[in-house]
């Protein structure tokens, strides 16, 4: 089984870098909006998230080696239960975490004052999947450590969690065309592309909502799902916000 995450360790980079290029492609041949099309837009988002890459790199190793040293200790919640259930439960309680800190981010002042330069992007695509101010990462990790200790979330699941988390974050951002059936179907699994624009949308009531990462009960759950938007989705946000 360590064998497993340690090779899932080595090829994540180019497994995410190969379906960050595919989606990206595929939104050039087939975009939801053409005029959306501007590479260099694309090209700045690229570059905050080459930098967002080097936060994300240290912050990760950080929150790894303290989950170790929690495990070794046998410390957190999680540890009383047999491996395929801690697997189970960390990867359900981690996308829980990732909708509630999301949903923060917009309900507190302190928190949105970092996390609308992510929402000001007016071009929403691949790219704005890695466009995130860098203090918004610095505090998720700092919230993550105490968190999944205390959870007792293993060091295989934060890797298979993030396994599945960027590959959903990078479609569901994209700018791929894709049809409203096939659209409904994937909502059943995933969030998807045309629930996070509504999320992006720069009406506040629908800024406010759709906040789910992975999974798309959450919103449901905890009532701010959107189904669909109240008109043509523009991008961004309103100047009062």
């Amino acid at each position: 089984m360590q064998n497993i995450f340690t090779l899932l360790t080595t090829v994540q980079p180019y497994t995410i870098g190969c379906i960050f290029m595919l989606v990206y492609l595929a939104e050039q041949i087939t975009p939801q909006r053409r005029y959306k099309i501007d590479y260099r837009h694309d090209g700045i988002n690229l570059l905050i998230g080459v930098f967002n890459l080097a936060v994300a790199g240290l912050g990760g190793y950080l929150l790894q080696k303290s989950i170790v040293m929690a495990q070794v200790q046998h410390f957190g919640l999680l540890y009383f239960l047999p491996l395929w259930a801690q697997l189970t439960a960390g990867l359900i309680l981690s996308d829980l975490f990732m909708y509630w800190w999301h949903r923060a981010n917009h309900l507190i002042p302190f928190l949105w004052r970092f996390h609308r330069f992510h929402h000001e992007d007016k071009k929403l695509n691949t790219s704005s999947a890695v466009r995130f101010h860098f203090v918004e990462l610095i505090i998720s990790y700092f919230l993550k450590i105490p968190v999944f200790i205390f959870l007792g979330i293993s060091r295989e699941t934060v890797i298979l969690y993030s396994f599945i988390f960027l590959p959903v974050v990078i479609l569901h951002h994209s700018n791929i065309r894709i049809a409203d059936v096939a659209d409904s179907i994937v909502r059943y699994f995933i969030v998807s592309p045309k629930m996070h624009r509504i999320h992006h949308s720069m009406h506040r009531r629908e800024t406010n909502s759709n906040y789910g990462s992975v999974l798309p009960y959450w919103d449901i759950l905890f009532k701010s799902y959107i189904k669909k938007p109240e008109g043509t989705i523009r991008f961004g946000l309103e100047e009062q916000y």
